[in-house]
């Protein structure tokens, strides 16, 4: 690593001794002082090394200078440019072996930009040496400069190509595959048609000519030696130089890289097929005019500042080779892709670097120039969107220059279409999205040909497809380009496409005209624009004329009514002005029914206002709409306005003397009845209606309200009061008269045995107290009649027994029986077997024997007297089971009694093991007991 500015140098050879070992071997013989002993081992080392042609070898050639030399240029990790050249050796310090010698020369980067632009500081270096006595010490030189051959000249292209038998294709190849090794981190492998010991010189040469014709930043990044004896790949080599011969396929790890084995005629791995060759096409051209490639490269340098990667990439000089030619003059190429062209001009022009790019800022200024001069020229949208770009930091010069230009190009193209604006409107809209380059372009069409711009400013107000877009649109010409919108024309066309919206958007044209009303309403106090105030009032007149010209009222819904607050609370006298008779009367019929549903806002004398204004046709309409649009909200907060629906503001004294109602309640009464069919908001609407004044009256309660109630609870009510909630709740009304009211109408509702009760009640209580006796009596006698007659008369109860099956297998059957007597006694008890088992009605099972049983149920009331008997014989037939039980003891358990003896009698049949009848009464005893009981 170098420490100052000077040029290090270091030799590396086989020897006595270095300066890292002190013995014999390879190793840095002598260095400069100022050359970092670590960056000798790790920057220089690895390329010091020589392996000699097999051909020489295998022939044993002893002349040195038949041996190609490895000439090798690279850039270090640290930026310093290594120059080396190593050279074979033929015998040592010992003389007994061979052996080679690297001279290299280490340039700081920051002199290394000398050896960048200046090819033959390489490549006609006369300085090396091919060798070096220890003894002379270990320290040599640092150099200011290295000695070159300033006047050397390439040698001729294609002379050299033609000798080393490249074309066209496969130099340019060859170039190409160096260009992108740079960034691919593929290698290069050529080995050349020529005498192994020409080999060398022969590839410098051919070096020497793709240096040249690589772009600068391309130099400071290649790394290349000139001999090798096989492909091998060093880390900062991009192009290796190979023997003859040594390229041999196929090879997986060759196949990768790029393969040129020229003596052989073949090229692998190299596809440029995809590639625009502009640059190289520009090379091939200039390949023997060094000059003009170093022009070329210098507008490159100038263009890719800061670029970064781009700076290595092909496709990045193809397109400024298209640029430099336009500079040079060469339009055609400005022609062939206009907008192209000005695009990738601003691909490198920045605001940033505008200042250090002044060929491509002057080359931008002279297109704009040349177009706006170039009468035929129509430009495109694709030519006009990077201009705008550029104007956001061109000079102010530039600036005034592309306002005309961008006028210039609108007028063209309308013209250029017979006037039709739609084919500048490509032009114009990319200029919306900068406010003062749409502004400034504007006025300058307005003033230069007015007709362009009000055609256009009519184009986008007609290509509004919502009341969105509307919106917007005016807000952008309110923001840029407010003057205009106080031009007639421009009125006429925001009017016209209002007009449009509103016929469009018929399901949703309340909320359009109320948006749109409110919109133009604030616009002038938002926007800090009192200037609109007249134009924002025709504009908001025009919603509200237009609204009611096609508006059928009785097709309004409770929202509609609603958003149109705008236009009704109050009517503007403009409006009323401008309407006619129809209008007017349209207008006053949808006030006094907006006033009634937001009848909570207002005085109720100002809806009586409204309402006395209507005709007698006005206020039956306005009366169905109000029973339409309230139909599904009526409860308590709606019961105020509902009566209006019902009004009669004509109502008085009648020519007989008598008083016409205010309002028709019967009516009242069955719409709202019918509206909630199935709850109780009649009755809720008949408390309400008893603190409101309309139906109270000044006795209490309205007359005909009065009449209107009855008539309901007898029409359609009849059965009210009979609901417990109901009849609560309307006697608990507040208002004495309406209690008095509901209390008769539920006395008509009630049974007529109450009714007459009620009626009579006061005859009905003096007769009671004369009957009082009389009533005891009765009581007395109903309450002991049965009794007594049972006493007296001590009838027999009578059973009834369900029939058991004749004969059975099973052991157990079940006695079910019930007994009655007339009501004289409820429950009598039931025998079986002598046995009492329950009262009135029982379900008992007996234990059966084997063979014929005889099961005996009867009946007994409290009076003594017991129903007949009756007998049933049940057959058990079932085999002998378990050991031989005792007779006795199963039937004197109260089971069946065998036939053929007397109960208790001894029997020769065998008892069945099985359930045990067990009496209810002996629940809970031992087995031993209830047998005890039974004996």
């Amino acid at each position: 690593m170098s420490r100052d500015r000077n040029i290090q140098q270091h030799y590396f050879t086989r020897d006595r001794e270095g300066i890292f070992r002190t013995n014999e071997g390879f190793d840095t013989v002598a260095k400069s002082a100022g050359l970092d002993n670590g960056f000798i081992k790790a920057a220089l080392h690895p390329y010091c090394v020589y392996k000699a042609p097999q051909e020489l070898l295998a022939r044993g050639e002893a002349d040195e200078s038949r041996y190609p030399e490895a000439f090798g240029v690279f850039h270090a990790d640290n930026g310093d440019l290594v120059i080396g050249r190593t050279v074979y050796v033929s015998a040592d310090f010992t003389g007994q072996r061979s052996a080679f010698f690297t001279h290299h020369y280490v340039v700081p980067k920051e002199r290394q930009e000398a050896f960048v632009r200046e090819p033959e500081r390489l490549f006609a270096l006369r300085s090396f040496r091919s060798s070096y006595d220890i003894q002379d010490g270990k320290t040599i030189p640092e150099l200011d400069e290295l000695d070159y051959d300033a006047a050397a000249k390439p040698e001729d292209p294609d002379r050299l190509l033609g000798r080393l038998r490249l074309d066209r294709t496969g130099f340019l190849q060859l170039l190409y595959a160096v260009m992108a090794s740079l960034t691919n981190k593929k290698k290069v492998y050529v080995a050349l048609d020529a005498d192994v010991s020409a080999a060398s010189a022969e590839a410098k040469r051919l070096m020497e000519l793709v240096y040249r014709c690589l772009p600068y930043a391309m130099r400071r990044q290649l790394g290349f030696v000139t001999y090798q004896n096989e492909p091998e790949g060093k880390q900062h080599y991009h192009v290796m130089f190979v023997e003859k011969g040594s390229i041999r396929l196929p090879d997986r790890q060759l196949e990768k890289d790029y393969l040129f084995d020229l003596p052989n005629e073949r090229i692998h791995g190299v596809d440029a097929s995809g590639t625009e060759h502009s640059y190289l096409d520009y090379v091939w051209e200039h390949r023997g005019d060094p000059a003009g490639l170093e022009r070329f490269y210098d507008f490159c340098e100038e263009a890719l500042q800061d670029a970064g990667p781009a700076a290595l990439a092909l496709p990045a000089y193809s397109q400024l080779c298209g640029l430099f030619r336009i500079e040079q003059g060469q339009d055609s190429f400005y022609e062939q892709n206009r907008a192209g062209t000005v695009k990738g001009i601003l691909q490198y022009l920045t605001a940033e670097t505008m200042g250090r790019k002044k060929r491509l800022n002057e080359l931008l200024g002279k297109l704009i120039r040349k177009e706006l001069m170039d009468g035929d020229s129509v430009p495109t949208a694709e030519f006009v969107t990077p201009l705008l770009e550029y104007y956001a930091f061109a000079d102010e010069g530039t600036k005034t220059l592309l306002i005309a230009s961008f006028a210039l190009y609108i007028r063209r193209a309308a013209s250029a279409a017979s006037g039709d604006i739609r084919a500048a409107v490509p032009l114009i809209d990319p200029l919306r999205k900068q406010n003062a380059v749409f502004l400034a372009v504007l006025k300058q069409l307005y003033e230069q040909h007015p007709q362009t711009a009000e055609q256009y400013a009519a184009y986008r107000i007609t290509a509004s497809g919502s009341v969105k877009e509307f919106l917007d649109e005016i807000k952008f010409w309110l923001v840029s380009a407010d003057d205009l919108l106080l031009q007639h024309f421009f009125r006429n066309e925001v009017l016209k496409k209002l007009k449009q919206l509103l016929k469009a958007e018929k399901s949703r044209r309340m909320e359009v005209a109320k948006n749109t009303y409110i919109y133009f309403d604030r616009l002038p106090e938002r926007e800090g624009k009192p200037q609109f105030e007249d134009f924002c009032m025709q504009l908001k007149l025009e919603i509200q004329l237009e609204l009611l010209e096609d508006l059928t009222p009785t097709g309004l819904s409770y929202e509609d009514l609603l958003q149109l607050e705008f236009m009704l609370d109050p009517p503007q006298p403009e409006l009323v002005h401008n309407l006619n008779s129809g209008g007017r009367m349209t207008l006053d019929l949808l006030t006094a029914v907006y006033r009634v549903l937001t009848l909570e806002r207002r005085k109720p004398s100002d809806v009586v206002a409204a309402i006395e204004k209507l005709g007698p046709l006005d206020l039956d309409r306005a009366q169905e709409l109000l029973k339409k649009t309230l139909g599904d909200k009526v409860g308590p907060e709606t019961f105020g306005k509902i009566a209006y629906a019902f009004s009669r503001p004509d109502a008085g004294i009648r020519g007989g003397g008598g008083y016409e109602a205010g309002y028709d309640f019967d009516r009242m009464l069955e719409y709202v009845a019918a509206q909630t069919r199935g709850t109780d908001t009649i009755y809720e609407f008949m408390i309400w209606s008893a603190g409101d004044s309309r139906f109270s009256g000044g006795s209490g309660i309205d007359v005909h309200y009065r009449a209107a109630l009855t008539r309901y609870f007898d029409r359609h009510d009849a059965k009210a009061f009979k609901n417990k909630p109901v009849k609560e709740l309307l006697l608990g009304v507040p208002n004495e008269a309406f209690a008095a009211v509901f209390k008769e109408i539920k006395l008509k509702q009630d049974p007529g045995i109450i009714q007459f009760v009620l009626r009579y009640k006061r005859r009905l209580f003096r007769l009671t107290l004369l009957g009082l006796p009389l009533l005891l009596i009765i009581i007395l006698l109903s309450t002991l009649w049965t009794p007594m007659m049972g006493a007296i008369l001590r009838p027999a109860p009578t059973l009834t027994v369900e029939t058991l099956p004749e004969k059975t297998s099973q052991p157990v059957v079940t006695v079910k029986a019930s007994a009655t007597d007339g009501g004289y006694d409820p429950n009598p008890k039931i025998f079986v077997n002598g046995q009492p088992v329950g009262t009135g009605q029982i379900s008992e099972p007996v234990v059966l024997m084997i063979g014929e049983n005889t099961i005996e149920i009867k009946a007994e009331n409290k009076y003594g007297k017991a129903s007949e008997p009756v007998v049933k014989k049940v057959q058990l037939d079932l085999p002998m089971q378990g050991p031989p039980l005792p007779a006795s003891s199963a039937s004197k358990a109260g089971g069946g009694t065998p036939s053929g003896g007397a109960s208790g009698a001894q029997n020769s049949s065998e008892p069945v093991a099985g359930p045990k009848f067990i009496p209810a009464n002996t629940k809970g005893k031992t087995e031993q007991q209830i047998n005890s009981g039974a004996r």
